[in-house]
């Protein structure tokens, strides 16, 4: 009887530790947006260059033993729409930002999500909507307004 309660035991908590472990993999947030000034400053996109919309993959990730952000990695293409697709006109121009990321809760609990924290001129900084959806804030924390054709929004992939 005691053998089989210490079983009993161990299988319970075993099951309890994989249950509590989560994938190492990141959590991976898409979008396509206006390319207007703002997050060309943030993105470091040339004020000269010719940009009419980015599409954005940003991968979080999360240390699995505590669920506290760590790193996160953000790919992005910029230029011109190609007519007729969802592409770029001679493939855009494709970067990668990479670094450390926080979460912070606010006041009224609103959970914000920021990257490049050290270097606040190319920092990014979301509003978490709800687990599939981030939102691009301005540089003063505002939720950022796009337009007919796209918007600031980032779903989860």
């Amino acid at each position: 009887m005691k053998t089989l309660k210490i079983s009993t035991f161990i299988l319970l908590a075993a099951c309890f530790v994989q249950a509590s472990r989560t994938s190492p993999d990141p959590t991976t947030f898409v979008a396509s947006t206006p390319c207007d000034m703002i997050p060309r400053t943030m993105l470091s996109i040339p004020a000269n260059a010719d940009c009419e919309f980015i599409k954005w993959n940003l991968a979080l990730r999360r240390d699995p033993r505590n669920q506290n952000p760590t790193f996160y990695k953000l790919s992005y293409t910029y230029g011109m729409t190609q007519p007729g697709t969802t592409g770029f006109r001679n493939g855009g121009t494709s970067l990668t930002k990479e670094g450390n990321w926080i979460s912070r809760k606010d006041a009224t609990n609103k959970e914000t999500y920021q990257l490049n924290s050290n270097t606040p001129e190319t920092s990014l900084s979301f509003a978490r909507l709800d687990d599939n959806l981030l939102h691009l804030l301005d540089p003063q924390g505002r939720l950022m307004v796009g337009h007919a054709g796209w918007s600031y929004t980032l779903n989860r992939k």
